[in-house]
């Protein structure tokens, strides 16, 4: 009987030891995978925080390489029209210049003999001698745009193109006139090409130009800012995202989902 008790008291132990290390082994399996499926996880969680970030950081490289919906107008389209005492083809380049410059930023149509007609009313035009260079400062501010003088500042005129804005340039002699002539620098081809709206010719705008050489073959003493000149038209200010931060941000929650994981893990 002694012995019946003794035998079934071991049975019972054996029984308890089995479970006991089926239940660790279960447990220990478990928390082998939760750590495995934690990892996999935070992996998902990290690939996705890589993505937004990398979708941020290309949001702000198209932000810097914004381009111009460039409408073109050119001074041959016009026979007969006037400005004082000469005409749109021969000597309107000036407000045909600034034309392009409206009708690219705003989308509306320019009455470009109107613009020649007020570039005489308000003194920008002299009959023989063609537009004063005041007159892209001052057509631009007629039709609320803002105008910013570059000098000849070549990283300002290519900062000015990134950012989608239309620059006009009052050539000297060279590639596109004997004495002078206004044309739009519309946006940037790669690093250092540049296209260009030639309002007097369609052949030179088909073209792609060197922006060292355009800005070399701007006009020599130049006035009001000159000659080249950044063109834009007044937007709403939206505050842009620290993408530098919400990179360092999503480094610290990469690591603290990390260490969580390890810590429940271990």
């Amino acid at each position: 009987s002694t012995r019946v008790r003794s035998s079934a008291a071991s049975d019972v132990y054996k029984r308890q030891l089995m479970y006991y290390v089926k239940s660790r082994s279960y447990l220990e399996g478990t928390m082998r995978l939760n750590k495995m499926t934690g990892r996999v996880i935070a992996t998902m969680g990290i690939a996705a925080m890589m993505m937004t970030q990398t979708a941020g950081v290309m949001a702000a490289e198209q932000t810097e390489n914004k381009q111009l919906k460039v409408v073109y107008y050119n001074q041959a389209d016009y026979p007969g029209k006037k400005i004082g005492g000469s005409t749109i083809q021969a000597a309107g380049c000036g407000p045909t210049a600034v034309a392009v410059c409206y009708s690219s930023l705003t989308g509306k149509k320019a009455d470009v003999p109107k613009m020649c007609k007020q570039a005489y009313k308000h003194g920008w035009y002299y009959t023989g001698q063609g537009c004063s260079h005041s007159v892209v400062p001052g057509l631009s501010k007629l039709y609320g745009m803002q105008c910013k003088g570059l000098g000849m500042d070549k990283d300002a005129v290519e900062k000015a193109l990134r950012a989608g804005h239309p620059v006009v340039a009052l050539m000297g002699p060279g590639d596109f006139t004997k004495n002078g002539h206004f044309v739009v620098l519309t946006r940037m081809v790669g690093k250092d090409k540049v296209k260009i709206a030639d309002v007097g010719s369609r052949a030179r705008t088909a073209e792609t130009w060197s922006l060292k050489k355009v800005i070399r073959q701007g006009k020599e003493g130049a006035n009001a800012g000159g000659p080249f000149w950044e063109i834009s038209v007044k937007e709403e200010k939206q505050e842009e995202p620290d993408y530098k931060q919400k990179m360092l941000d999503g480094h610290k929650n990469i690591d603290a989902v990390t260490n969580a994981i390890d810590k429940i893990a271990d």
